[in-house]
């Protein structure tokens, strides 16, 4: 009878681990792009409706401010939807040429 506990406590483990392996891969693509990040924002907000050669060549013009939030007010008269949080992200990333999306339209 102890052999058999052995044997089933030795089963148990393969069992734990690749349950901690599937969780780990379900948790990981909500590590890696944070829902607030400028890229995953474009990514996931800008590039539904846009190429990114577009968005690109935006931020390339290095646009103001006010430019921005008269774009993305525009986007959203079309249908996109971006909470006020997300908005004002999204500005802040352009007008401040965040490193992520720089590096993503290949200007780093």
């Amino acid at each position: 009878m102890a052999q058999q506990k052995k044997k089933h406590e030795f089963l148990s483990f393969p069992v734990y681990l690749l349950g901690g392996f599937f969780l780990l891969v379900l948790i990981s693509p909500a590590i890696a792009a944070p829902a607030n990040s400028c890229k995953y924002l474009m990514e996931n907000k800008c590039l539904d409706c846009h190429f990114e050669t577009r968005i690109c060549q935006k931020i390339a013009k290095n646009k103001g401010k006010r430019s921005w939030k008269r774009t993305i007010k525009s986007m959203i008269r079309h249908g996109a939807e971006l909470t006020p949080d997300e908005q004002t992200t999204l500005v802040g990333c352009f007008i401040d040429r965040d490193p992520e999306i720089l590096s993503f339209c290949g200007m780093k």
